[in-house]
């Protein structure tokens, strides 16, 4: 093994994934507090301590170059099993000794994932240190495979890198129709032919869940009053609490949504689904917290 590899700099290394992450110099440097002509500096650098040409310059975008793909694809898995050190460092210093990290999709029911989440801090017990982050899908995949997250929990599976996660359905159920006292009065009757016309809060069209929606109210000849369209299942509901329109939520946590936000439920249907499916990788299935997840939810 030559020297060069034996001393990769890995601060060089730094300023590189940096500019593939934040999009440019100057991003990059706005984060890591240098001047730009710095960043450009050290990446001329790692080029000629690796013998390759890392980006093509087109107009004023930096774009990455095959070599420069393959080496961003290794350098993200480093940091993330440096960033996984040190959580699992941080874990043990406050006495628990499994790290849990877990990506839940921002269209996901909160009241859902805390329904899938409780049990394994019950089963894991005080060993367990659970860290939890939100995002869309992709950007929560991506932090999957670079080893900075365990398991990845989402309403549909990624149609992306499929040769490197698993994917295992959790939850598969009916879902509740929600609304305020009095819009949820004028719909009981008649369920589910009084939701024509009314007034809707629906999750943005590109998730599953909307598309189920949409079927089904095409079978049904329904033809929703569409007032808002809402990516957080929270605000979503908030704004179904204050009247706005009817929401949907799983019917699983039917209870608990009433109770929570004192809504009535319309009605339920079982022919549109609510999902939830865990992913994760080889390394992310062997921790504790995923197996027990995973364990559970069978």
């Amino acid at each position: 093994m030559s020297d060069q590899w034996m001393w990769l700099n890995y601060h060089h290394l730094l300023y590189f994934v940096l500019v593939v992450e934040e999009g440019g110099l100057v991003p990059a440097a706005e984060r890591l507090g240098v001047s730009h002509s710095t960043v450009s500096e050290q990446l001329k650098k790692l080029e000629v301590q690796l013998g390759l040409k890392l980006f093509d310059r087109r107009g004023r975008k930096l774009h990455l170059t095959e070599d420069g793909a393959v080496v961003h694809e290794h350098a993200r898995e480093m940091f993330g099993i440096g960033a996984e050190l040190l959580e699992a460092v941080e874990a043990r210093r406050e006495g628990r000794n499994v790290l849990g990290r877990v990506g839940i999709d921002s269209v996901l029911a909160k009241l859902l994932v805390r329904q899938l989440l409780a049990p394994v801090m019950d089963e894991v017990g005080d060993a367990l240190h659970l860290r939890c982050v939100e995002d869309d899908r992709e950007a929560l995949i991506s932090q999957l495979i670079s080893r900075r997250l365990d398991v990845v929990l989402s309403d549909a599976p990624t149609q992306m890198h499929s040769g490197l996660v698993q994917t295992t359905l959790l939850i598969a159920g009916g879902v509740a129709f929600f609304g305020a006292a009095e819009l949820a009065e004028s719909r009981l009757r008649d369920f589910p032919a009084s939701l024509d016309g009314a007034p809707f809060l629906m999750p943005l069209a590109m998730t599953r869940l909307r598309r189920e929606l949409e079927r089904w109210m095409g079978e049904q000849r329904l033809r929703p009053k569409v007032v808002a369209e809402i990516e957080d299942s929270g605000l979503l509901k908030a704004f179904g609490q204050s009247g706005h329109g009817i929401f949907v939520m799983p019917a699983a946590v039917r209870d608990e949504v009433e109770r929570q936000y004192e809504v009535r439920c319309i009605g339920v249907v079982e022919d549109v689904e609510a999902r939830v499916f865990a992913m994760t990788t080889e390394a992310g299935a062997e921790n504790p917290a995923v197996r027990a997840l995973l364990d559970l939810s069978r």
